[in-house]
């Protein structure tokens, strides 16, 4: 019978095989517009983090969401090492190091898939920039040296 540590590797190592195998089938299906299938996901942790964790969106800016936005992320969730948030009010960028889903996306990337549209930091991101009626375009982009991610938003209003 396995251990306690060796149940929960294996278990992370199962679900990680099905999130790569359902981003896999999604981009397959929908190609770039599946960007929109994770748009329910980033909802939902917006709402968890909005409900538990402080988050605060009325009346701030969107430098501001998205600043803490990477607080939560690396502080609450220890999804990723440390952050920064660039940009102006055209375009921000949210530069990520030492992503816990460093693994994962590279996962879901060797199946085909040409853009890491799971990556849950994007998604909520975005859905915090809708909520505040502030319409993005997002890009992502590999770090590799820094197993992180440049995250970045370009306002179309």
């Amino acid at each position: 019978m396995a251990t306690e540590e060796q149940k929960k590797k294996n278990l992370f190592r199962m679900m990680s095989m099905m999130i790569a195998g359902m981003a896999k089938s999604l981009y397959e299906l929908f190609g770039d517009t599946a960007f929109a299938t994770m748009t329910e996901v980033g909802k939902e942790l917006l709402e968890i983090m909005e409900n538990e964790m402080g988050l605060e969106i009325a009346g701030e800016t969107p430098k501001d969401v998205l600043t803490e936005i990477g607080r939560i992320f690396a502080d609450e969730y220890g999804f990723i090492a440390s952050f920064k948030v660039e940009g102006d009010d055209h375009e921000l960028r949210l530069i990520v190091d030492k992503c816990q889903g460093w693994n994962l996306t590279q996962k879901i990337l060797k199946t085909g898939v040409e853009i890491p549209f799971t990556c849950p930091i994007m998604n909520v991101g975005h859905a915090a920039l809708a909520r505040m009626g502030k319409s993005a375009h997002r890009k992502i982009e590999p770090r590799p040296e820094v197993r992180g991610s440049t995250i970045t938003f370009t306002f179309e209003n």
